[in-house]
């Protein structure tokens, strides 16, 4: 056990490693950006991303993570795997440039015909990807893959900055996935090259189809509950609505990319290896959320009470229309953190038919939640809180279903763990948000830190008193 906790450590060390070090450059690039490309073209690219989104899924047909879980792939299958996933790529990439016309017009935007045609180029190398991405994380090379991550972060970031100060406009926008899917192209043959062949050993796709069929329609339904608020947005609303709703969203999703997305490549890889103890899978997982916990609820609060300060500083002032939006958004952070994790716990425990019926219960929930407040309410704000109010019934859905069906724990235990910390939380902004009111700064970035200092003072003290966590003895372990 102890080597599974030293696996999982040295893993999240180096996608933290990438992720933090990452998030700096990204909010920079982001800030340069958003001051020198209009939000009409960010709205453009939003649907554009979202399209190629949809098609990544029939790319990769749950054969990435397939790979990780079986141990015993032969070479041949294993290269009769990436024969499929490429040949599904050239059809669709081939498909996408063919109807970028029909899809621009369908936006009324002229623009998307082009966008269109250059995002074919990521498509088809993200299939050459899959499985070279697979086996990289099945070999559990992530020392290889942050490193790699950050590079291309970096190199892009640079020329997609360069390009929109030399007014490139939204082409400076697609810089950045092109480059990177051909970059990771590059890195990922050099360690793991396939050949092209025709002789193709179809008993391989029938030895993982039991396992990849349900992890590809739980990316199907999921695609839906994740995109389908932004094509709505694109066409119902306009495009600089659009916008700022993506660029709140993407804002929002800092955290999530930054802290569970650092932990959750790992876990996959490292706990199939318990698959068949259910009962320590569960064990791990209450630890997991346990700890999540204590991360989420005090950020989710933070960045609901700080959001005109981080729009301002991140975007600048031609984008305060998205604060609203931000804020609200930002109340979902707590659940979204700990959720993001459920996916590879089911992965890990070889039932990946469980994370596809509860994907589809909780699409067809949040799909009608868009519904409803896009054509009752009509504003991007209604939307944000349709996401809020069917996000939090999709994580009672996931978790009871996990629980009990998949590891067979009971479901108070589980929910127990959420009331300490969400009294913390409550507490907490009934002593900030007076304070808050009464002492104010011109300068955004005082008000800023003075707004982190009265939530992450308060959250610290009563967690010491509730006896919930003592963070200095957490930091003098780490340290030592």
């Amino acid at each position: 056990m102890s080597s599974i906790r030293q696996d999982i450590a040295k893993g999240v060390f180096w996608i933290a490693v990438a992720k933090y070090s990452g998030v700096f450059i990204s909010l920079g690039i982001t800030a340069i950006l958003a001051r020198n490309v209009s939000p009409s073209a960010f709205g453009t690219m939003a649907v554009a991303t979202v399209i190629t989104a949809f098609l990544d899924i029939f790319i990769d047909m749950g054969f990435g993570a397939a790979i990780i879980q079986f141990k015993d792939l032969t070479k041949r299958q294993i290269n009769s795997i990436f024969m499929v996933s490429t040949g599904i790529g050239l059809l669709l990439a081939t498909a996408m440039y063919l109807s970028s016309t029909a899809i621009a017009r369908y936006y009324h935007d002229a623009t998307l015909t082009a966008v269109c045609q250059c995002l074919c180029i990521p498509l088809l190398f993200g299939a050459l990807n899959v499985v070279p991405n697979g086996l990289m994380m099945k070999a559990k090379r992530f020392k290889t893959v942050a490193l790699r991550t950050l590079s291309f972060q970096v190199i892009c970031g640079v020329i997609a900055v360069t390009g929109a100060l030399h007014g490139w406009g939204i082409y400076a926008l697609i810089v950045t996935p092109v480059l990177t899917s051909v970059g990771v192209f590059a890195v990922n043959f050099y360690n793991y090259p396939q050949r092209v062949t025709m002789d193709i050993d179809m008993s391989a796709i029938r030895k993982v189809w039991g396992f990849s069929a349900f992890q590809f329609m739980f990316s199907f339904v999921n695609y839906f509950s994740r995109n389908l608020d932004k094509l709505i947005i694109g066409k119902h609303f306009s495009m600089s609505e659009l916008g700022y709703y993506d660029k709140s969203y993407r804002l929002m999703q800092l955290p999530l990319n930054n802290i569970t997305f650092v932990i959750s490549p790992v876990l996959h890889p490292i706990l199939s290896s318990l698959q068949d103890d259910r009962q320590q899978l569960g064990e791990k997982n209450i630890k997991l959320v346990h700890v999540l916990s204590h991360i989420s609820f005090p950020l989710g609060l933070l960045l609901f009470l700080c959001g005109d300060e981080i729009i301002e500083i991140v975007f600048g002032n031609a984008w305060r229309p998205a604060v609203p939006v931000f804020r609200i958004l930002a109340l979902s952070i707590p659940l979204q953190l700990i959720l993001s994790t459920s996916g590879s716990l089911f992965q890990a425990a070889g039932k990946t038919n469980h994370l596809f019926f509860t994907g589809l219960m909780n699409t067809a929930v949040t799909v009608f939640g868009f519904l409803i407040a896009a054509t009752c309410f009509r504003t991007i704000e209604s939307m944000a809180w349709a996401w809020d109010i069917t996000l939090l019934l999709n994580f009672i859905t996931t978790y009871a279903v996990m629980n009990r069906m998949t590891f067979g724990m009971p479901l108070a235990k589980f929910f127990s763990l959420f009331l300490p910390q969400i009294m913390n939380t409550i507490l907490v902004a009934l002593i900030a948000y007076p304070m808050m009111e009464e002492i104010q700064f011109r300068n955004v970035f005082f008000e800023l830190l003075y707004k982190v200092v009265l939530v992450t003072v308060p959250t610290v003290l009563i967690a010491l008193l509730l006896r919930q966590y003592n963070i200095f003895k957490i930091i003098s372990r780490h340290l030592k």
